[in-house]
């Protein structure tokens, strides 16, 4: 074996001790382990076998899942309880060519997503069983339909800019794969269909996460709910930018005694769906657009998930000045849940997200560094990151810059 920087033996000894503590584990030994077993792959392989695994075997992967989805491969496949099914038989079942289905399930079994019993006869993973799920199966029509398309163009624009780092929401890559002068959000709202992938895609991305508001991760009671207001009237936290107030929902599920108001701004058609779906008496909603002046004053804690990364910095120091006149210096928080990419060792979950991002927004996901400089731009300054393990996203918790 040629020359490698990875240390092949260690690696080795790595996985074999992580593995003796699978089955008793939380958690951390299976993500050594993986960690481990991916190192070894990039160890072991040959320049030509990455080369073939990257053009040929994912790219084909991609588009053999694309097709099994949109044949409801998966769930024939889950069928009887997931009995070994042959190839003729799905093929049969979803209406595809024999031929063309025995194609399709070879690839797919090479490369995980289904398991191969005998010649031509296949049972599911957990993997094929999760993707009959709306919010795992549409991370692939997400992927091809909308973000494909960027993807593709980034190096041409990349190339036409000189290699500036992207920085302008509604001239990228996104812009120049689609064909478009309209921002990432602009196109996915007036493509309904679109927009009900994308949303759950987003929706499966979080789900089985670490959560901030989860025991052993930040000290909401210590930090927020210990010298917070108690009066009728006082807001405790507003989630700016959030959605259909999922976050909300989980914090006051997992914290029902937080004393005040819980406040959910969106854009109003945003809002309105969420008020029809029902938020529950504790949680406000309120129209409000976060590049405009907080039109809430001295709540306990300002909360952003997600929302900075869609922005270049410019356009990101304009939704902090914006929030911060909201803030009372000494008592208010503002609370920013996103990735912050270590100097070394990042995680590649949280890197292809930053591709994600460049490609799509024009923006990006940051290191510690990146988000100091941004929010002392803007007034703020960061009291402590708290992060739960990599490639997870982190709590930022920053306050007011004092005079």
């Amino acid at each position: 074996m040629s020359s490698t920087p990875y240390d092949v033996p260690a690696l080795v000894k790595k996985i074999n001790t992580t593995s003796n503590d699978l089955d008793k584990d939380t958690g951390e030994a299976r993500r050594q382990c993986l960690d481990a077993a991916r190192s070894l792959i990039f160890a072991l392989e040959t320049p030509v076998e990455s080369i073939l695994r990257n053009v040929w075997a994912e790219q084909g992967y991609h588009a053999a899942l694309r097709a099994a989805i949109d044949l409801n491969l998966f769930e024939k496949l889950d069928e009887r309880d997931g009995d070994a099914k042959s190839s003729s038989e799905l093929a049969k079942t979803t209406g595809a060519d024999p031929q063309l289905m025995a194609r399709l399930l070879k690839h797919l079994a090479a490369m995980g997503s289904i398991y191969e019993t005998g010649p031509n006869e296949y049972v599911p993973t957990p993997l094929s069983k999760a993707l009959k799920e709306p919010i795992y199966r549409d991370a692939y029509p997400t992927m091809f339909g909308i973000c494909g398309p960027a993807f593709f163009a980034l190096p041409e624009h990349l190339s036409k800019t000189q290699y500036k780092n992207p920085d302008n929401p509604i001239d990228g890559a996104f812009q120049l794969g689609h064909g478009t002068k309209n921002h990432f959000f602009e196109w996915v709202s007036q493509r309904p269909e679109r927009l009900s992938q994308f949303q759950h895609h987003m929706a499966g991305y979080r789900t089985g996460r670490p959560s901030w508001m989860d025991p052993n991760f930040y000290p909401v009671e210590q930090n927020l709910v210990e010298g917070a207001k108690t009066e009728d009237d006082a807001v405790f936290l507003v989630d700016v930018g959030g959605g259909k107030g999922h976050d909300l929902q989980e914090l006051h599920r997992k914290h029902p005694t937080l004393p005040g108001k819980l406040v959910l701004q969106e854009l109003k058609d945003v809002i309105e769906e969420a008020s029809a779906s029902g938020l529950g008496e504790k949680i406000v909603p309120m129209e409000h657009d976060f590049f405009t002046k907080q039109p809430v004053l001295g709540a306990r804690a300002y909360y952003m998930h997600s929302c900075l990364h869609d922005w270049p910095d410019s356009k990101a120091h304009e939704i902090l000045t914006s929030l911060k006149p909201g803030l009372t210096k000494g008592y208010s928080k503002l609370l920013i849940n996103e990735n912050v990419i270590p100097d070394r060792g990042a995680h590649w979950v949280s890197t292809a997200l930053d591709m994600v991002m460049m490609a799509n927004f024009s923006a990006c996901e940051r290191t510690e560094q990146d988000w100091r400089a941004l929010l002392e731009s803007a007034g703020f300054k960061i009291v402590k990151i708290w992060t739960f393990e990599p490639g997870t996203e982190s709590l930022i918790e920053a306050e007011v810059l004092g005079d």
